[in-house]
């Protein structure tokens, strides 16, 4: 399995992978929960799942029009008082989600991928943190 068999499982699920990282996220880092008290989690979770799909098309397909949507996105989770810091807390229950969700088909090259997808989609955020972007 690679990212997009992976990401094809998670897009399956419907919300499902959604739901089950935002519990893990929540539960981990209950100091994160701030930013989703008035959040429709149901919501939240299908946009996280768009949002996986545009991570996946960036590490496979990069673009300059997928690039500048990341780095609006940055510029938002700034604008929302998402710190920087708390990037790792969403890497690490990210991590742990896909691999509880995947089982024995997690592997370490699917987590190199995703890794390495994430690299670059942070990479491309943080310069909406430096400089803001409007699209």
């Amino acid at each position: 399995m690679g990212i997009h068999e992976s990401l094809n499982q998670i897009l399956r699920s419907k919300d499902e992978f959604g739901r089950l990282f935002y519990q893990r996220f929540l539960e981990t880092y209950p100091e994160i929960s701030h930013h989703f008290a008035r959040v429709d989690m149901k919501r939240q979770a299908i946009i996280l799942t768009t949002a996986l799909m545009v991570i996946e098309r960036f590490y496979s397909h990069p673009t300059p029009a997928i690039e500048l949507y990341m780095r609006y996105l940055g510029t938002k989770h700034h604008e929302l008082g998402v710190g920087t810091a708390d990037f790792p807390k969403f890497f690490e229950s990210m991590f742990q989600t896909l691999k509880s969700f995947h089982g024995e088909q997690w592997n370490p090259d699917v987590e190199r991928q995703w890794r390495e997808a994430f690299e670059r989609t942070t990479s491309a955020m943080f310069e909406g943190y430096l400089e803001r972007v409007q699209v």
